[in-house]
């Protein structure tokens, strides 16, 4: 993990929080919905607040690759795939299974009084098949906490 703060900006008086009014994520929308969740939980934990009028946005985005692994129509049915009963089997056509992504989620806390990036992490992470919804919540979850502890340190270290 990076961790980058501005030294000037006080991050120790921080209470209250929102998240940044639009974030593109570059996540698919319920995996965005899961991580905000976690945010969400981490700030609680550490006694944020969410408001209407916080002191500080949270924004995060993440720029990810995605290693897959060629299969065809005949493995995609075994795999448990359902396709529609009006649709042949294609048996000419290659699927793609993700089975690796390696990513960098990027962390930001913005100072709203001064409308100014505060604080970031760079998260590095990768996860191999097989991704479930599980893996991913525990994913996010262990990096977000570590992330927060991280943010908590440098607000107190002020």
């Amino acid at each position: 993990m990076d961790v980058q703060y501005d030294k000037t900006i006080d991050i120790s008086s921080y209470k209250t929080y929102s998240f940044y009014p639009t974030i593109d994520s570059n996540l698919p929308e319920e995996e965005t919905k899961r991580v905000l969740q976690i945010i969400a939980l981490e700030l609680y934990k550490q006694g944020y607040k969410k408001s209407e009028t916080p002191d500080f946005y949270v924004n995060f985005f993440v720029d990810e690759n995605s290693l897959y692994r060629p299969i065809s129509s005949e493995e995609k049915k075994k795999l448990n795939y359902t396709a529609s009963k009006k649709e042949k089997a294609d048996t000419s056509r290659i699927y793609l299974e993700t089975i690796a992504i390696d990513q960098f989620l990027y962390l930001d806390i913005v100072d709203v009084k001064n409308d100014q990036l505060a604080w970031n992490v760079v998260i590095k992470g990768s996860m191999e098949e097989p991704i479930t919804d599980e893996r991913l919540f525990q994913y996010y979850s262990e990096r977000i906490e570590k992330a927060f502890k991280k943010f908590q340190k440098s607000a107190i270290d002020k």
